[in-house]
């Protein structure tokens, strides 16, 4: 990519150098990250990037499958490519050592007539058609055998070192006239004798001669192949970054296999257009694709052992690289210049100029001047200035240092020296194009350019809570309107994410873990376990210091629109989705966990619903095999109370639905259950928003959602529904208390707002028909119902020492479940709650086995971790930082137990009233004395004498000292 004049020509874009920089980033790339500055988010991916497409065989296309860094085809152990050929997976593109290994251009004549650039160790063959035995009118272009040598001796020509590599001309002289022809090639050769001289000018003027006939004839030699073999440019399709945002439009995260960004050329001025090819082709105005006087002075240069040079224009470099043509060989530049001529005639100048610095390689992972404008000024292309079109225009001659040959490039992180100068020449450029005023020239100042960083172009999402969002819930919405390409197609989505929700959620519960598998025995008798190994913890997460098997997930909804506006299922989307499902719609299908009593809140509901009134009393004794009989539940299991003892209840046997709801007793709601059937249980929470439960059972997903899947009152799902003992996921628990927070209208949760494309004509983006939100709330739960459950819930959160600030109104039930694996520890723990604005479900568990016990670390007293600790902790601390700014709303308060019956509806005993023993003195025949005779009650007005209406009493007798208000020995008279 030499431009004629160009003060550092010398291997380049154009050449050699093409495929050192010009390439798509390598497989680290599939990774996004978000500026730290706004929230310190750090976004990549582990993905392979997904590079790769073009079919081998095509001389220069990419590998055939597996993209970027994989086996085969992909990055070969030297060259590019499946291990031999690289780009073109067959034969074509980059070998072991050299470059190519086949013919390029299609055979149109014997093996002999080639034309052979580069060693012995890079065999690429020119093509036989182009140059060599193939006539031109009646002149043979070549040797007495039809053989055109490029060369020395061998009849070969040494491009560079042994590899065919190109030589790197020092910066620093200011006009290419100034250079002088080397005394000899890359390889070090001595300077060829006066033979090998005559020879060299024979092969310029036959190169010349042949290169001035195949464009003066409109492509004789092959010309209607080269015509086709390029797309034409608005056939030619580009990868653009497709980049997700939050609800408030901050980038949550950049997505495609190549960091791209679509710039339309009308939003860029005519100086920024200049400044940005200025020093790469500053004819670009004038000639018609190709220029001839550049491309004879690049070969008589390259052949006599000068600085190699590709001597190609920015049409030709567009062509080139929409054929993915990548060969370093003379038959390269001729279809190169077909091309070009082909383009020239059927596109504007603007046109060309628009598909070449969108796909052009600046460095920085930047494909085109969108992305480039970004990584270097942190800016669109629109706002790009002259001074920082002119720094891009830089830069493009070498972005990136080269390994091979030790040249830093023009990047200015890593060469600003050079960057300056090549800068100055740019804007001295336009001033000689006539395209700069030099008084406006010399003003200009050089800019500020972003501090370098190596993840500047990476795209993808770890790294950030978002992951599962995007991977998981944005994918499946955009398949439902028919969006199924979209990753790297130039759209742009608006999630429903709160950045600032997001954050506070991350703050104090992200959390990533590293892993180590442990194999015995062999064969079939294989077994493997994954260990935790450690947990890495942010600084200033609640859950920092905690164990390493411990992990959080949590998700949290707008009410009045089902809008998701923070998830934490796991660090960056890969693995298990701990706050969702994982393996969807197979027979593997996961990711519930036990709700415990956070669940009674779908039971109270049904209860209310089914005519039950809090006020209504319920006896929590404990159900054992001993007293089933007395409250029929012989054949199922005992129930208890987490270990509680009635006797210690100031309710005793006689509690309210209320008291037991706040108190958090199983036996009650067990009760409930049975006297109602658990499909009411299911039924209510299917209205609330409970989708998914797996059975205990046979462990597989039920979908609440599907007709026929709640058969009966024990069917699938048995009376221990009634206190959480089935898996429900994070997001349903949500979703099920958004419900109650919307007063009964449910919302179903989902995560894009709306989708948009660039019109890639006027570089605006436009919403994509059919698609978006659709907010229709759905009465799924009477008013009164869940008014009368919120009155019940809001005190609760003050009970567990986690109200909101300011005295703002909340509600909020606990669940602790028990580990099946260590006795009395705990396994699983929840808080959920809401407030009129956002309904938020914690859960805290075990991240290898749902079942084993999780524990405080000893720094914070050891022992079980509890529903009111680490999850309550983390649910208060979000629930503030979330509604900060936010007005405080009211909850509803409820009936207050004027819904539904009281009487006859529980089976709370009441006991009988405490009786005075002392009033036996004076009437010792009444219930509740010792001398009480049932079957002699006597006349209530005189007793002993039911029969005699003259019922006056007689005197009592005075009480001895003996018998005391009848507590002692009898009274003797």
């Amino acid at each position: 990519m030499t431009s004629y004049g160009d003060p550092h020509a010398g291997n380049g874009y154009d050449d050699e150098y093409y495929r050192q920089s010009y390439q798509p980033p390598a497989q680290n790339s599939g990774r996004a990250s978000v500026p730290s500055d706004d929230y310190g988010y750090d976004y990549s991916s582990s993905a392979p990037s997904d590079y790769g497409q073009p079919s081998s065989g095509n001389g220069g296309g990419y590998g055939g499958q597996g993209g970027y860094g994989q086996s085969a085809p992909g990055y070969g152990d030297q060259g590019y490519g499946g291990g031999q050929a690289g780009y073109g997976g067959g034969q074509g593109g980059y070998g072991d050592q050299g470059y190519g290994q086949a013919p390029v251009s299609p055979p149109v004549s014997p093996a002999a007539g080639r034309a052979s650039v580069g060693s012995s160790a890079g065999r690429a063959a020119v093509g036989s058609a182009a140059v060599g035995s193939a006539a031109v009118g009646s002149a043979a272009v070549g040797g007495a055998a039809g053989r055109a040598t490029v060369g020395g001796s061998a009849g070969r020509a040494t491009v560079g070192g042994p590899a065919g590599r190109a030589v790197v001309r020092p910066p620093g002289l200011e006009d290419e006239d100034d250079a002088r022809p080397g005394k000899g090639g890359g390889s070090g050769k001595t300077a060829p004798g006066k033979k090998g001289k005559k020879n060299k000018v024979r092969s310029i003027v036959l190169a010349s001669v042949a290169v001035t006939v195949l464009l003066a004839g409109g492509g004789l030699i092959g010309g209607t192949y080269f015509y086709d073999s390029v797309p034409a440019p608005e056939d030619f399709s580009q990868n653009e970054n497709t980049f997700v945002l939050s609800s408030d439009g901050k980038e949550i995260a950049k997505l495609g296999g190549e960091n791209r960004e679509i710039v339309a050329m009308s939003t860029l001025s005519d100086e920024v257009k200049v400044a940005l090819i200025a020093g790469e082709d500053k004819n670009f105005f004038e000639h018609d694709g190709i220029d001839l006087w550049g491309i004879a002075r690049a070969a008589w240069n390259n052949l006599t052992g000068g600085e190699t040079q590709g001597a190609s224009t920015i049409t030709q470099q567009y062509a080139r690289n929409a054929a993915k043509d990548l060969e370093v060989t003379y038959a390269r530049k001729l279809r190169e210049a077909v091309m070009a001529r082909r383009l020239e005639q059927e596109h504007s100048k603007d046109e060309i100029l628009g598909y070449y610095v969108n796909t052009v390689w600046f460095g920085r992972g930047s494909n085109g001047v969108g992305a480039a404008a970004k990584a270097y000024f942190g800016v669109t292309a629109d706002k790009l200035t002259v001074e920082q079109a002119a720094v891009l225009g830089a830069v493009l001659k070498q972005p990136e240092p080269n390994e091979t040959d030790g040249t830093k490039g023009f990047d200015p992180h890593f060469n600003p020296d050079a960057n300056k100068e090549r800068w100055n020449y740019v804007l001295n450029n336009m001033v000689e194009m006539g395209r700069l005023d030099k008084a406006k020239r010399d003003a200009m100042e050089y800019p500020k350019v972003k501090d370098y960083s190596a993840k500047s172009g990476e795209t993808g999402v770890q790294g950030t809570g978002t992951g599962f969002v995007i991977q998981k819930y944005v994918d499946r919405e955009l398949a439902a309107w028919g969006i199924t390409d979209w990753r790297n197609k130039g759209y742009r989505i608006t999630t429903t994410i709160n950045l600032k929700a997001q954050q506070a959620l991350e703050a104090q519960l992200f959390r990533t873990f590293e892993w180590k598998q442990t194999c015995t025995g062999e064969g079939d008798k294989k077994k493997c376990t994954n260990d935790v190994v450690k947990a890495i913890d942010r600084k200033g997460t609640l859950i920092n210091g905690y164990p390493k098997n411990v992990i959080a997930a949590g998700v949290a909804i707008d009410p009045k629109t089902g809008r998701v506006m923070a998830y934490y299922g796991g660090a960056d989307g890969t693995g298990i989705d701990y706050a969702g499902k994982i393996n969807e719609g197979t027979e593997w299908e996961d990711g519930g966990h036990p709700a415990a009593s956070s669940f009674k809140i779908y039971t109270l509901a049904t209860a209310i619903e089914n005519g039950i009134s809090i006020k209504s009393t319920w006896d929590p004794t404990p159900l054992t095999t001993k007293n089933c009989k007395k409250y029929d539940t012989c054949g199922l299991a005992p129930v208890q109370n987490s270990g509680r003892d009635p006797g210690d209840l100031k309710c005793g046997t006689n509690c309210t639905l209320e008291d037991v709801t706040r108190l958090s007793l199983n036996v009650p709601f067990f009760k409930i259950a049975k006297k109602l059937g658990a499909n009411k249980v299911l039924e209510m929470a299917r209205a609330a928003g409970i989708r998914t439960m797996w059975s205990t059972d046979d462990g597989k997903a039920r979908d609440l959602t599907k007709p026929g899947v709640i058969k009966g009152p024990r069917d699938p799902f048995d009376y221990q529904v009634a206190f959480g003992q089935y898996p429900i996921t994070v997001l349903d628990h949500a979703s099920g208390m958004a419900t109650f927070a919307n007063r009964g209208i449910y919302n179903k949760p989902h995560f894009v707002i709306k989708v948009e494309k660039k019109n890639t004509k006027t570089g605006k983006y436009e919403i994509v028909p059919n698609t978006g939100e659709k907010l229709v709330g759905k009465r799924t739960i009477r008013q009164e119902v869940a008014d009368e459950v919120t009155g019940v819930l809001k005190h609760m959160p003050s009970s567990y020492g986690h109200s909101l600030d300011g005295g703002r109104q909340a509600a909020a039930k606990t669940g602790t479940w028990e580990s099946l694996v260590k006795k009395g520890a705990n396994s699983n723990v929840w808080t959920v709650g809401y407030t009129p604005q956002i309904a938020t479900a914690i859960w805290v568990g075990n991240v290898k086995n749902a079942s084993d016990p999780i524990y405080k670390p000893k720094s914070k007293g050891g022992g079980n971790i509890t529903s009111s600790g680490l999850p309550g902790d983390i649910w208060e601390k979000f629930m503030n930082a979330a509604h900060s700014g936010m007005k405080k709303e009211s909850l509803p308060d409820g009936t207050g137990g004027n819904i539904g019956e009281i009487e006859g509806v529980g089976d709370g005993v009441i006991p009988s009233p405490t009786f005075d023993l002392g009033q036996c003195v004076f009437n010792p025949n009444q219930p509740g004395c010792p001398g009480y005779d049932p079957n002699n009650p006597g006349n209530p007005g005189n007793p002993g004498n039911p029969g005699n209406p003259d019922n006056s009493p007689s005197p009592a007798p005075a009480p001895s000292k003996s018998c005391g208000f009848g507590t002692g020995k009898p009274c003797n008279g």
